[in-house]
């Protein structure tokens, strides 16, 4: 099994190298899947956040699972942590509570943190380095919004050919306005996933922890 020991923190932020703990795995057998957590960050849970999303807890919970899983196989996982541009702003702002990875979630040793400021984890970062250089060829896609960071960065991979499991309970949303009018958070997830299938396999966390070992 390949590993880190756990450090209660992100242990570096990416930059674009193979931590050495996953150079490691590669001597033993080729990576496939890496796992994506994308913004679960406190700004997306109460109380802390501005923008917390329906089913946030349940959807984390299942992270959990996958996070445990993919560690277990000695497979990657990737912390994608999203940070506003604009000091002022009032979400995500660099060093406020929102901005900081949720409690429950905790990094081991050597696991890349990659920062972005766009919606998709490959714009301006150096997430797709990472993933080419460990011999990843499939990404799970986890995290929140489902319909924003989560659906931009599953776009993303497929466009650079990576295979995309997209997962359905490990990720969540929030209600939005449409011209005054609510459209309901699930509304929006049955929807995106919808749009998913046209370049993505959509997976429970149940079975995109298979991923972890194949």
């Amino acid at each position: 099994m390949c590993g880190g020991q756990r450090n209660g923190r992100a242990a570096v932020e990416l930059a674009g190298q193979v931590p050495e703990w996953n150079r490691n795995c590669r001597e033993g057998f080729r990576v496939q899947a890496a796992l994506l957590v994308i913004d679960a960050q406190q700004e997306y849970f109460a109380p802390v956040g501005g923008l917390v999303v329906e089913g946030g807890p349940e959807a984390l919970s299942k992270i959990k699972e996958l996070v445990a899983a993919f560690r277990a196989a000695g497979r990657p996982v990737v912390h994608v942590v999203h940070e506003a541009l604009d000091p002022d702003s009032s979400d995500f702002r660099a060093g406020s509570e929102g901005a900081r990875m949720h409690p429950e979630l905790q990094t081991l040793a050597g696991e890349p943190v990659v920062k972005k400021h766009f919606p998709g984890a490959f714009s301006q970062t150096p997430l797709e380095a990472y993933l080419r250089r460990a011999g990843v060829d499939t990404v799970v896609i986890t995290g929140f919004q489902t319909q924003h960071c989560c659906d931009t960065t599953a776009r993303q991979a497929r466009e650079r050919g990576f295979k995309v499991l997209f997962t359905s309970d490990a990720t969540a949303t929030r209600n939005l306005l449409l011209r005054g009018e609510v459209v309901a958070a699930g509304e929006i997830q049955r929807a995106t996933l919808a749009a998913m299938t046209g370049f993505a396999e959509v997976v429970t966390a149940a079975e995109a922890a298979r991923a972890a070992q194949g």
